[in-house]
């Protein structure tokens, strides 16, 4: 049996203290603040895969992540007695000019071969969710994609960490990093392993390991409207999301901010995205605002993630840099860790790795 030390508690640190937990591992977790405080506590929750072409090590990992999501939540929510709002409900994507409809054409071969049959990808000349105004040359509709609601799916998982016995510690910030250990109000407390997933705010303790920067918080913002679409699926339009949550919610966004006064405020780009999410689905024109969030995705110095190991701290793991496809991978990303820890080998795409973020 190992012990495990898990720095953060949103998706991708619950996800690993999950994974280690189901390997016989004793995991404790150490929060700054609340259980999903971070982006993981917010609203979207798209689930989407990268177009079927230009296949590479990325790709297929995000597609078996997507594939396997269903019978991970469901295991998760049936541990906690939660619901995570997951839904495999698929997407819409539509096509603005002639050169886009013929993109997508050429795409139904590689997504039937690459996603080996098990999901489609159609185009369609019109679907009755989409402003016809906005898909002149028809509209994508593919099978893969789905939705989770990123505050419930994070408060099952915590749920079901517990109730494998995973001790979780709220409001307990983890000031340092060391070989095999952090320090947690002036106490140094020692693992077998340690895995960093602190969000935005966790590149902090890994800096000083480093030689540069190591990653940052990039500004999001997103909400949710009153309305019940069903069963319907997501669309996403020119940069605008548009997903339909179970309990008749439709969350929208997000905005993608580098430079921001607050980080947890909204304004002025939050309502240009409700008014142009509403000009691309008439069903929610008239819906309400039923909430507003804001809150900071953690970049790694380069787009991809950084996982893995840290050279020249022993013990320590990373599970950073989750930006925007956090939840989407959460499932891939704990069995990952967990096995690094358990001294198995990963085969990590190259761009994933701490070697390739920290390359000049």
């Amino acid at each position: 049996m190992r012990k495990v030390i898990i720095v953060g508690a949103g998706a991708w640190g619950l996800a690993c203290a999950y994974a280690c937990a189901r390997a016989g591992m004793t995991v404790q977790v150490f929060e700054a603040g609340k259980i999903g405080s971070g982006a993981s506590g917010g609203v979207m929750g798209a689930l989407s895969p990268h177009t079927p072409d230009q296949w590479e090590a990325k790709k297929q990992m995000q597609l078996e992540a997507l594939r396997d999501a269903g019978d991970f939540w469901a295991g998760v929510d049936h541990l906690s007695g939660l619901m995570s709002g997951y839904g495999r409900k698929g997407r819409l994507i539509p096509l603005a000019t002639p050169r886009a409809r013929e993109l997508a054409l050429m795409r139904i071969d590689g997504a039937a071969r690459l996603w080996q049959g098990e999901f489609d990808w159609q185009v369609l000349d019109r679907h009755p969710l989409v402003s016809p105004e906005v898909m002149p040359c028809g509209v994508i509709h593919e099978t893969l994609s789905a939705r989770i609601f990123p505050a419930r799916a994070v408060a099952s998982l915590a749920g079901a960490c517990r109730a494998l016995g995973v001790e979780i510690n709220e409001n307990m910030p983890v000031a340092a990093l060391g070989e095999h250990s952090v320090t947690v109000g002036g106490v140094v407390v020692c693992a077998d392993a340690v895995i960093l997933a602190g969000g935005a705010t966790g590149f902090a303790l890994l800096d000083p390991h480093a030689p540069f920067v190591t990653g940052g918080g990039v500004k999001g913002q997103a909400g949710l409207l009153a309305c019940d679409l069903g069963d319907a699926p997501q669309i996403y339009a020119d940069g605008v999301y548009v997903i339909p949550h179970a309990g008749g919610q439709v969350a929208i966004g997000s905005t993608t901010e580098k430079h921001y006064a607050d980080a947890a405020g909204t304004d002025a780009q939050l309502d240009a995205l409700f008014t142009r999410a509403r000009a691309v689905c008439p069903a929610i024109a008239n819906a309400p605002v039923i909430q507003r969030w804001a809150g900071l995705r953690p970049k790694a110095r380069r787009r991809d993630p950084m996982l893995g190991p840290v050279p020249g701290l022993a013990g320590i793991f990373t599970a950073m840099g989750a930006f925007k496809i956090g939840l989407g991978l959460a499932p891939v990303v704990g069995g990952m860790l967990a096995r690094m820890v358990a001294g198995e080998s990963v085969d990590l795409p190259k761009s994933f790795t701490f070697a390739h973020h920290m390359e000049p």
